[in-house]
């Protein structure tokens, strides 16, 4: 694994954060990757963090096993972990690589599983086009209660929503190597593995996002859906293996007051990329939304509904249609 494994942390702190703080999270991540990738193909990728960069310098000359790229211009989580992709990429030796955040939540010990798996999938699947996902335990014990909601609304959605194009299409997706969880996967996990093939099709999926649908920055928002997406479209195979998680996050730079954008965008794209219609993509959203135990509080289903229809009203102004808003979720009347 040593031999042929990369690693990438995508890094941004804010301004406000001391660097000493900066520090204490970010060496843990650091301290023990010399076991499962050599010091040239760690890489930390600074997104345009000026103070964070000083702290990485810090960390990197006391553990020297890591290298940093510092990108000037901040493009975001997806943005950063693009870049990093691209400068492992350049190396023949490196087959897999490994994403993990910058927040100290990511056991370096787990990559050896989720490696292990990708190169199970590529043998069972006779394939290159595959990736392994590090799955939570619990979404919600980890993240809280309402941000695990959104993620599994989200979840659903796409997952409902590829299932809708690739059955279009007279095919379907393989789920069998994450059917030992939950019939969704743990999409939007920061720790996952990638062969070379799906970490270039990460890389080009971004790109082209930027180029067909520029208003919605994919790029920015879409470090871990997108690619998902992409490889079950073109009929790839994805895996999951549990990994470790604190009880309560080291630190969070997740903005709760930007989830409406940040969440539908993607869910937008997705929807999009998909080929779903207006009136199915409505309707997927209403089922996600109706699974939602957070939609039994009246300000939860406010919440929720706010996302889906920004969602519907990005997708309508693409296409140059209209679909009606969701006013309600109705559900059976006994239960």
């Amino acid at each position: 694994m040593r031999q042929t494994t990369g690693m990438v942390i995508p890094v941004w702190y804010p301004d406000t954060m001391p660097i000493e703080a900066m520090e204490a999270v970010l060496a843990p991540c650091l301290v023990d990757v010399e076991p499962f990738a050599q010091r040239e193909n760690v890489l930390v990728v600074v997104d345009g963090a000026p103070q964070a960069h000083v702290a990485a310098q810090r960390v990197q000359k006391r553990l020297d096993n890591f290298e940093i790229l510092f990108k000037e211009q901040n493009e975001g989580k997806g943005g950063a972990v693009a870049s990093g992709i691209e400068r492992l990429l350049a190396n023949p030796t490196v087959q897999f690589i490994v994403t993990r955040d910058h927040d100290n939540d990511h056991l370096a010990n787990d990559a050896l599983n989720l490696v292990r798996l990708a190169a199970q999938l590529q043998r069972e699947a006779q394939s290159d086009c595959v990736m392994s996902i590090g799955r939570r335990v619990n979404v919600h014990r980890h993240l809280g209660f309402v941000r695990g909601e959104y993620e599994w609304m989200m979840n659903e959605v796409v997952f409902e929503a590829v299932k809708f194009a690739r059955a279009r299409e007279g095919k379907t997706v393989n789920t069998q190597f994450f059917a030992a969880y939950e019939p969704v996967p743990d999409m939007q996990t920061g720790f996952k593995c990638y062969t070379r093939a799906t970490a270039q099709l990460l890389v080009d999926t971004l790109q082209r996002a930027s180029q067909e649908t520029p208003d919605w920055d994919v790029r920015r928002h879409g470090a871990e859906v997108p690619v998902i997406v992409e490889t079950l479209l073109r009929g790839g195979t994805i895996g999951e293996v549990t990994r470790l998680a604190w009880e309560n996050q080291p630190i969070t730079t997740y903005d709760l007051a930007g989830r409406v954008q940040v969440k539908g965008t993607v869910l937008a794209w997705a929807l999009r990329r998909a080929d779903v219609p207006l009136a199915v993509a409505r309707q997927l959203l209403c089922n996600a939304i109706a699974r939602r135990t957070m939609a039994k509080e009246e300000k939860g289903l406010s919440d929720l509904l706010s996302l889906a229809n920004w969602t519907l009203d990005q997708l309508s102004r693409y296409r140059g249609e209209s679909v009606e808003p969701i006013g309600q979720i109705r559900l059976a009347e006994f239960f």
